[in-house]
């Protein structure tokens, strides 16, 4: 059995951050009812830009497979009605509009507890609902640029977003945490009216908490790594080679020794460069030189990264070879027990094992396949779970 199953979510959310939440949820068990504005649907099913997908595009499916779609205008009477009624059934209710839009909509929180006490609700907005900022939109890069994320990245002083909407994921799992943690509040027998309020800005602040804390206790902002790792030892870097690049976690000594034994130049682990009496296990803080780093770039210009990387790893010298996102999936990940899931392979389920059994999703829902089915009130009798 399924930790969620028995849940029913209604998911009124769209693009990334939301339905990346009740994913989650669904992946987890529970049944997740997606409303959508009619003819178009979620904007991630790119009806209008390609018809020939038939609203199912790889980027839709990887976050609503085996989700079921209803189509209303909650604009109108008829459509506020048909989500109410539909809440009346419902344990979870999860919304990403503008802050004040689903009150303005009459689907704020009291109007759905009106019909649904117990109901755990959960908003998801880019600013938080309160305060100057919350009525400002938000999309993944505006909130790494606001939150400081944009500018630790890279090598330069020009910013560098990450190369995928990670603040948009991060929300969407935590807005998934939050809702499990209410669960379990109301599995012990709490009462109190639960309203959950997840931003982009504050999951963008929790990803980056070492960053952060820094900040916080020496009042100025940390400075660009780029490709360095974060102890600062010579031997934590990206180094090119004579056929790409490669990354390696020599942070103690003893690693740093290994490294230098395998590069053919034992003696930059050795003094002037490393003190003799620093222990094997000691990380190399602060050894990190201009001249070492030279030394080092030069001995790797002439490895061959996926033959370094072996032999680093065979010797416990955490490395690897700097991949694209297709070698890794077919090169490491077809190595790994995975986390994908079963009949759907464009989606991937949270990043955990329960005891190695994969996941079972269909693929998503074509646009409002479920509406008559949900709203002909076949399914009132349900039994819910608090």
């Amino acid at each position: 059995m399924q930790p969620l199953e028995g849940v029913r979510v209604l998911d009124l959310t769209h693009v990334l951050a939301g339905p990346c939440a009740t994913h989650h949820l669904r992946c987890l068990g529970a049944e997740v009812i997606k409303v959508e504005r009619p003819v178009i649907g979620d904007a991630m099913r790119e009806l209008a830009l390609r018809p020939e997908l038939g609203g199912l595009p790889a980027g839709f499916r990887a976050l609503n497979a085996g989700k079921k779609s209803v189509v209303l205008d909650l604009a109108s009477t008829a459509g506020r009605e048909a989500l109410l009624e539909l809440a009346r059934s419902a344990d979870i209710f999860v919304e990403n509009f503008r802050p004040g839009a689903a009150r303005r909509l009459g689907l704020g929180p009291e109007d759905i507890r009106a019909v649904r006490p117990q109901i755990i609700y959960c908003s998801i907005s880019g600013w938080g609902q309160a305060g100057p900022n919350s009525a400002r939109g938000a999309y993944d890069h505006v909130i790494q640029a606001a939150t400081g994320m944009m500018s630790l990245q890279g090598a330069t002083d020009t910013p560098m977003k990450v190369g995928f909407p990670v603040v948009d994921i991060a929300t969407g799992i935590s807005a998934a945490e939050a809702i499990l943690a209410a669960a379990v509040r109301r599995l012990r027998g709490d009462t109190a009216p639960i309203t959950l309020d997840v931003s982009m800005i504050d999951s963008a602040l929790a990803l980056m908490s070492g960053p952060v804390t820094a900040t916080l206790d020496t009042g100025r902002a940390p400075a660009r790594v780029g490709n360095r790792g974060f102890v600062g030892s010579p031997g934590a870097d990206t180094f090119a080679t004579a056929d790409g690049h490669i990354s390696v976690a020599a942070n103690t000594k003893g690693q740093f020794v290994t490294l230098c034994r395998l590069l053919g130049r034992p003696e930059l682990a050795a003094p002037p460069h490393v003190p003799e009496e620093i222990a094997a296990d000691a990380f190399l803080f602060g050894f990190a030189t201009d001249p070492l780093r030279d030394a080092l770039a030069d001995a790797f210009a002439s490895a061959d990264a996926g033959t370094l990387e072996r032999r680093l790893n065979a010797e416990g010298v955490p490395s690897a070879r700097v991949r694209d996102l297709h070698e890794y999936l077919s090169e490491v990940y077809s190595q790994t027990p995975g986390i994908g899931i079963d009949g759907e392979p464009l989606a991937l389920g949270p990043a955990f094992r329960d005891g190695g059994d994969r996941i079972t999703l269909p693929i998503a829902p074509p646009l409002g396949a479920d509406t008559a089915g949900l709203l002909s009130g076949a399914d009132a009798t349900r039994i819910q779970p608090w």
